[in-house]
């Protein structure tokens, strides 16, 4: 199956500009692939799900908070995150950071989904956030 660039509209997810690469019907349910591009100051606080996720750095700085550590990648830096183990990432740095994250299982694109929707809306808030987040285990 081919996905067209036109076919990957940009999601907000939260302040975070998502492109969904693949998923749950393009993989056969194996992964979800992202593009995401976090403006300066953006990111995703600490949370845990049950996707194993890697991040793949393109361009810019992204700060990782793995469990305990916290690390900086830097282009071409790939970091492994295993699922359950509590992690967040931020652009801390002054100019956009732009990373590829891949999952698996599939199913994660669904959330980028329904978050893009969530602040398209104008119902954004904690409280919704937080029942979306529920929602997909997160």
């Amino acid at each position: 199956m081919l996905l067209r660039a036109e076919d990957s509209p940009a999601l907000d997810v939260f302040g975070t500009q998502v492109t969904v690469l693949g998923g749950s019907v393009q993989t056969a349910g194996v992964f979800s692939l992202a593009r995401i591009v976090c403006p300066p100051g953006t990111g995703a606080p600490p949370h845990t799900h049950v996707e194993t996720e890697h991040f793949h750095v393109l361009r810019g700085r992204l700060t990782v908070q793995r469990a305990d550590e916290e690390l900086e990648l830097l282009p071409g830096d790939t970091i492994h995150l295993p699922s359950g183990v509590p992690h967040a990432f931020a652009n801390r740095s002054a100019d956009e950071t732009e990373f590829v994250s891949a999952a698996t299982p599939a199913g994660h694109e669904r959330f980028f989904r329904e978050a893009d929707e969530l602040s398209r809306s104008g119902r954004f808030n904690p409280e919704t956030a937080g029942e979306l987040c529920q929602r997909h285990g997160i």
